[in-house]
């Protein structure tokens, strides 16, 4: 009898087993590989219109992984680019083909745009698909592909252009969430050397954002 019990949980357990797998399956959305289109756009200035040069420019295509609730878990991305703009405001990056192992989902960040500049508002673009999501869509491209993007000049109080930075800092805490953080070394050295300028603008460090994955003992400013 205990040698038929033992048969029977061995049984039961298997069962179990391809029940949860069946269900991972069913949970897990994403294709499993992507595709993206190459991004060229122009980094431009929102008042005279002139191109920006200098501007830094990532790309991250975030991948979600299944979870109980709706906006899932970002725990990877797909692939992360960083560049900066030229002579004519222009960026560029290359498109790809990637192996999606962890069947993970793109979803509107396919990609996130993130721009800086020293003397203005950051920039942020993604997709927005709304209601008709085409998450099982093995092609993506951007939105701002071929286009110009306009950047604010800064707020002349210290202060308020600090909070405007704080939320492009936020975002980048995803990738240093993911283990991403150091591929947009650029991006992290621009913000680390606009807080080390606020600080002298402001004559204090007092509620200035903080800048994810930044080493003080590397920071060389110009």
């Amino acid at each position: 009898m205990d040698f038929g019990a033992s048969n029977r949980c061995k049984r039961f357990d298997l069962r179990r087993i391809a029940l949860l797998l069946a269900a991972v399956t069913v949970t897990a959305c994403g294709s499993p590989w992507y595709t993206s289109d190459p991004i060229e756009a122009w980094v431009v200035d929102a008042e005279t219109g002139a191109p920006i040069e200098g501007a830094v420019v990532t790309a991250n295509w975030q991948l979600v992984a299944p979870s109980l609730d709706t906006g899932g878990r970002k725990l990877r991305q797909l692939e992360v680019m960083e560049t900066k703009t030229d002579k004519n405001g222009r960026f560029y990056f290359p498109g790809f083909t990637k192996i999606n192992f962890t069947l993970d989902e793109l979803r509107d960040e396919d990609p996130q745009i993130l721009i800086f500049k020293s003397g203005y508002q950051y920039g942020r673009e993604s997709n927005s698909y709304g209601a008709e999501a085409p998450y099982f869509n093995t092609g993506r491209k951007s939105n701002i592909a071929g286009k110009q993007i306009k950047l604010v000049k800064r707020d002349k109080d210290p202060k308020m252009y600090a909070f405007n930075i704080g939320f492009l800092t936020t975002y980048l805490l995803t990738l240093h969430s993911t283990g991403d953080v150091r591929r947009v070394s650029m991006m992290v050295q621009e913000l680390a050397c606009e807080r080390k300028r606020l600080i002298s603008e402001s004559q204090s460090d007092a509620g200035l954002f903080s800048v994810p994955g930044h080493n003080s003992q590397e920071l060389k400013c110009e």
